[in-house]
């Protein structure tokens, strides 16, 4: 292994059971209420995974097979990364995405929200075909999209900006979208979201105050945008590494966790912004990485051709994009801490992994 690999090596993870700790209560539940008579094989975790519990299994009954994948709200006992793991409202999200587009999304088989079976809620979806560009390590340094051609590639990014865009013909104006509002956090989209991230800071910070991200506050309201664009289902988590592929085909759109409705540019910036992040790793690390894959100008007029929209706005919610990660990285880092894997840093704002693009987008020199 590399020094560069090393420094990706998977750490342990106290907030995760094994396999065999939940595979009683699974089974007898499968047997219960998803497939009477079936046997279970092949119970295997997956091995991304921040925020919540996954498992791989098969069931089998009157000699076939079926894949599934369960996934756990997070242990009460857990530092856990979000304040409420909603997996009704994933289940609801996914269903709507399956009735209203074309978009692959894993069928919804049960949601089971009696937590004495695995002492959490958890929701099983049938397992699609395809592999996920890789987190860890990060897709831009190794692994099968770097041995794609150009032309695999550019595939790759128009079918996964086609999707996006495919989602967002979901609107509160043909659709029930009120199980993604949050309107306790404000009257309008914008607002809600904005209210939103500011409450899981308040929550996810633990007592502890990081000035690059009350700057980035104060920055997104000094510079709140104007919008005429409709107001969409909001995928959340729309990236690369939350889609399943069969070359360059998507085959599976994955972690509905912090869906929601708002701005098409929401989820747009995100996918935009968390590519950046990567490739700015892999050029500070000494990788080549892929400059010319998924890059701001081309994504957005990929967007824009599909949607047959523009796109507004963008540089505020690419700050935006960058507030929610930094808001999550610092949540996640502060939960190592806790848990006695890592030293906390002498400047809190150094556990914001991306620090410095922050910094650059704050004074304005990061899109020069």
């Amino acid at each position: 292994m590399s020094e560069q690999n090393e420094t990706y090596e998977a750490i342990d993870t106290p907030w995760r059971r094994s396999a065999e700790e939940v595979a009683e209560g699974l089974t007898s539940w499968v047997d219960r209420v998803l497939m009477p008579g079936a046997t279970i094989s092949g119970l295997s975790q997956p091995g991304n995974g921040m925020s919540s519990e996954s498992l791989l299994f098969d069931a089998t009954a009157d000699g076939v097979t079926h894949r599934f994948v369960a996934r756990m709200a997070p242990l009460p006992a857990v530092i856990p990364v979000f304040e409420t793991y909603d997996l009704d409202l994933q289940a609801r999200a996914m269903r709507l995405v399956a009735e209203r587009t074309s978009v692959p999304v894993p069928e919804v088989a049960a949601v089971e929200l009696d937590a004495s079976v695995l002492d959490v809620p958890f929701l099983v979806m049938r397992r699609l075909s395809g592999d996920a560009p890789s987190d860890v390590p990060p897709y831009v340094f190794d692994g099968p999209i770097l041995a794609m051609t150009d032309e695999e590639r550019a595939e790759m990014q128009h079918n996964a900006v086609r999707i996006l865009a495919e989602l967002h013909t979901i609107t509160v104006d043909n659709a029930d979208l009120s199980f993604l509002e949050r309107r306790k956090f404000g009257a309008d989209a914008l607002d809600q979201h904005l209210g939103h991230e500011r409450h899981y800071y308040e929550w996810a910070r633990e007592g502890k105050t990081f000035p690059l991200i009350e700057r980035t506050f104060d920055w997104l309201e000094a510079n709140r945008p104007t919008l005429t664009g409709p107001t969409v289902l909001n995928w959340g988590d729309a990236r690369l590494g939350n889609m399943l592929f069969e070359g360059s085909t998507p085959t599976a759109v994955l972690d509905w966790e912090m869906a929601a409705v708002g701005p098409a540019e929401v989820d747009l910036a995100w996918m935009i912004f968390l590519h950046a992040f990567f490739q700015n790793m892999a050029e500070t690390y000494g990788f080549p990485g892929l400059p010319q894959f998924m890059t701001r100008d081309s994504v957005a007029a990929q967007y824009r051709e599909f949607s047959g929209r523009p796109v507004e706005a963008l540089e505020w919610f690419e700050v935006f994009a960058a507030l929610r990660f930094a808001t999550i990285s610092t949540r996640t880092s502060l939960r190592s801490i806790m848990y006695g894997q890592m030293e906390q840093p002498a400047d809190l704002d150094d556990l914001i992994m991306f620090r410095p693009l922050l910094e650059q987008m704050l004074d304005g020199t990061y899109w020069s």
